[in-house]
């Protein structure tokens, strides 16, 4: 019946089959209706959970709304099978891709990435939903690279009681017990257990102890690796992260941040290593390659310590030991000057010490320094000079906003935002200065979404969402203000 040029439903044509697993098949199909490709799952009605399965499926995807994540078409019974239609991904399974070699992890943590967003998205739904089958085999690569989540059988609702399925060495410990009410963190151990597949390239062991010795002792994962998968995987769901949302965070602060400095750091030990020779030199090599290691680890470290993609203050700290430990190259050093100056700056309001920082900066590669030093130093007086703030304030937008487009960008556009509102001395005039700023910032995100060829993947997903409720708080404000008078028309 379900053969290559069969009509199912008088609507389906069978181009051929895709994909197989233990209950069910995949077949390519076209709908002849309006002409386009979709994957119909085929499963016999009379297979042990058949309908439980598919009605699971169906009622976990009719909702969904996400690119990431196939949405249903149809769902009928033919010829004794539960047939369910959905969109049709194109590309290869992530398990082909990395089987017995495995993947970078410059590949890894971007894949990841985007399967923590799915993840994200599902469990902040309405009527929240658990996968609880991730791993390799259930994601599809897609042609322009990005993951997609597949074969949502056995996806039930958050604190569904416990399904008695699942894959050995990727499912939790507790989606085997009885009576156990299951939450997040199960698809936050499977994420874990499946980075851990695609680095090595094989699966992880099926004995959950053995599993996460393997993290521990891994030679392929490095330190930021190995610091959030520990987290994921813990045995006790206690210790595990409560949120796909928030390993989402520490995994963009890795791909955008510490592996910039960590490919710096590893360029100069290779230039080192090349440009010395001999026993004495050797040892010298030996010594230069431990102490940049130290630096890694304590980049890695202080990466754990942030929070919404900023550090906290015991990160700014790490950061500042590693400045200290005389262990860096003088980039990566000012690398990490600069991020420890605009933390104290917009994060912590440390002013002093954010001018100290600044000042340790190379003019030359950071010609903004002098500005944000005279506005640390003027915020951080009581008796401070509003005009000269703002005229230094003016100074920075202008340099600010001829840089390329980067997160670090639009949070300064957001500090400057604030400097206009807080400065100026007619509270009417400020807020409309920062609203001005801030709508620039937003329509710069606007044309790189329509430059964007899936925008909702370009990472700055967050930042929008931000400026639009920073837009709309302005936007509220200045209508009381015009409201009450104050002078103003």
């Amino acid at each position: 019946m379900f053969e290559t040029g069969n009509i199912i439903n008088s609507r389906y044509e069978i181009i051929r089959k895709i994909g197989e697993g233990g209950t069910s098949r995949v077949y390519l199909v076209t709908d002849r209706h309006i002409g386009r490709y979709l994957a119909m799952k085929v499963m016999d009605r009379k297979s042990v959970g058949a309908f439980a399965f598919a009605r699971s499926e169906i009622e976990s995807l009719r909702a969904v709304d996400h690119p990431l994540i196939p949405r249903i078409h149809d769902a009928f019974c033919e010829h004794g099978s539960i047939c369910i239609v959905s969109d049709h991904v194109p590309g290869r399974s992530l398990w082909d891709m990395c089987r017995g070699r495995g993947l970078s992890a410059d590949d890894a943590l971007v894949i990841a990435a985007g399967i923590l967003e799915a993840l994200s998205y599902l469990h902040s739904m309405k009527k929240p939903v658990l996968y609880l089958d991730l791993k390799p085999e259930n994601i599809i690569i897609s042609d322009d690279g990005k993951p997609h989540l597949i074969d949502f059988g056995i996806a039930g609702c958050l604190s569904a009681r416990h399904i008695p399925v699942g894959t050995i060495g990727y499912s939790p410990p507790e989606q085997y017990r009885k009576d156990c009410v299951m939450d997040a963190r199960a698809d936050i151990y499977a994420f874990g257990m499946t980075y851990f597949a695609i680095r090595h390239g094989i699966p992880p062991d099926r004995d959950p102890k053995i599993a996460y010795d393997n993290i521990l002792h891994s030679s392929i994962l490095d330190t930021s690796e190995r610091s959030f998968l520990t987290k994921c995987c813990a045995p006790s769901r206690k210790d595990r992260y409560n949120s796909a949302a928030e390993i989402l965070r520490q995994i963009e602060h890795i791909i955008y941040k510490p592996v910039r400095i960590r490919k710096t750091v590893l360029f100069s030990t290779l230039l080192t290593a090349v440009l010395m020779s001999g026993a004495w030199m050797a040892n010298r090599i030996y010594v230069r390659i431990e102490q940049n290691e130290t630096a890694a680890r304590l980049v890695a470290d202080a990466t754990r310590c942030m929070e919404d993609g900023n550090y906290t203050a015991e990160g700014l700290g790490i950061l500042k030991a590693c400045i200290g430990s005389d262990c860096l190259s003088e980039q990566c050093e000012q690398e990490l000057i600069f991020e420890v100056a605009m933390g104290s700056m917009l994060v912590s309001h440390d002013y002093r010490t954010a001018a100290t920082y600044f000042a340790k900066l190379d003019v030359k590669r950071y010609p903004e320094v002098s500005e944000y030093i005279k506005l640390c130093n003027l915020e951080s007086r009581f008796d401070y000079d509003p005009e000269e703030a703002l005229n230094v304030t003016g100074r920075i937008f202008s340099d600010i906003a001829k840089r390329a487009p980067s997160k670090m960008k639009y949070e300064n556009m957001i500090f400057i935002a604030g400097c206009y509102e807080n400065y100026d001395t007619d509270p009417y005039t400020g807020t409309a200065k920062a609203l001005s700023v801030l709508r620039i910032a937003r329509r710069e995100l606007d044309d790189m979404e329509t430059d964007q060829r899936d925008a909702k993947e370009d990472g700055y997903s967050d930042m929008r969402r931000r400026l639009d409720q920073l837009i709309e708080v302005k936007e509220e404000r200045l209508k009381i203000r015009r409201k009450i008078g104050e002078g103003y028309e």
